[in-house]
């Protein structure tokens, strides 16, 4: 029987002890310290990454998943999952701020996929992520989506996350510019204006049909836009519980007969890697709007393109 993790990363397991308590913690204070203590560990972390792969393969494993959707910053999780009996797709990362580097980021993911596409199985494949659209420049948009068109790549993007990606994709406002771009170098992003659910419309994502993770600032016309497209969404609930990201409307999701998987999320905003522990806290959240046996089916769905 297929149990299904959607959405995890692997090699930020080294990072467990970085999960915001059960009170939670605002998603910017969150993410920019992520992103601070690997820059202060420089290259010391990778020895912990490789170990937290292996941990974290064999948690999956016996929490009794069969598939997985993995995220991958330096692709030392793919060797790994292509050796194990794990299904699914390892999607390779791409994020930056800036123009002038797209270039150079695009081409360190093209070269971790195209040293293990060789190597993937017809139930494990490689795939492409890009972040999400308040991390990655309209360039680097670009340039990716064609990559991924060209090379008929899986692809995967975080959106719509919490109320402070809405902020700025719509008002241009928010901690996200004061918390974040400014910190890391993108002082001159560019505020699309719109919900971050129109912006990978407008920008020609959506027409690639990616595994959308998160989903929760979504309004019924985003929904929409999502099912015309033929994407599919993945539902992280204790991760969005402990960044305080609100509730992700899974009742309407599933009016629109919109694909929806499970995800752990990454050790660094969840508790455990085991699925079961995230389908527990679904149903105790959708209480009283999803049937409890309608969520347990979500961990059941294969991985699009997965047998």
């Amino acid at each position: 029987m297929t149990i299904t993790n959607a959405h995890t990363h692997l090699e930020l397991g080294w990072l467990a002890d970085y999960c915001p308590a059960v009170t939670g913690s605002d998603f910017v204070p969150w993410i920019v310290g992520l992103i601070e203590r690997r820059i202060k560990l420089g290259d010391t972390w990778e020895p912990s990454v490789e170990a937290a792969v292996e941990a974290g393969i064999q948690a999956l494993l016996d929490s009794g998943v069969t598939q997985v959707g993995d995220i991958s910053l330096t692709g030392k999780s793919i060797g790994p999952l292509l050796d194990s009996s794990l299904k699914g797709i390892v999607y390779v990362e791409v994020l930056g701020m800036k123009a002038e580097q797209s270039d150079d980021i695009l081409n360190r993911a093209i070269t971790i996929i195209d040293q293990w596409r060789p190597r993937e199985r017809s139930d494990m494949r490689v795939g492409l992520t890009i972040h999400s659209p308040y991390s990655v420049h309209p360039t680097l948009w670009q340039k990716s989506l064609d990559y991924a068109r060209r090379e008929a790549l899986p692809l995967c993007i975080h959106m719509a996350e919490g109320p402070d990606e809405f902020t700025f994709m719509t008002k241009g406002t928010g901690p996200l510019v004061d918390g974040y771009h400014r910190r890391f170098g993108g002082t001159e992003f560019p505020c699309p204006g719109v919900t971050p659910t129109r912006y990978l419309e407008d920008v020609g994502a959506l027409a690639l049909k990616p595994l959308l993770v998160h989903a929760v600032q979504v309004d019924d016309g985003d929904i929409e836009r999502i099912k015309d497209s033929g994407s599919s969404v993945v539902h992280c609930p204790r991760s969005n519980l402990r960044l305080r990201c609100g509730r992700m409307p899974l009742e309407l999701f599933m009016a629109y007969d919109v694909p929806v998987y499970l995800g752990t999320d990454s050790l660094s905003s969840s508790p455990s890697l085991n699925i079961c522990d995230e389908l527990e806290v679904a149903i105790a959240l959708h209480y009283g709007k999803v049937k409890p046996e309608a969520i347990e089916n979500l961990l059941h769905r294969p991985m699009p393109g997965i047998a």
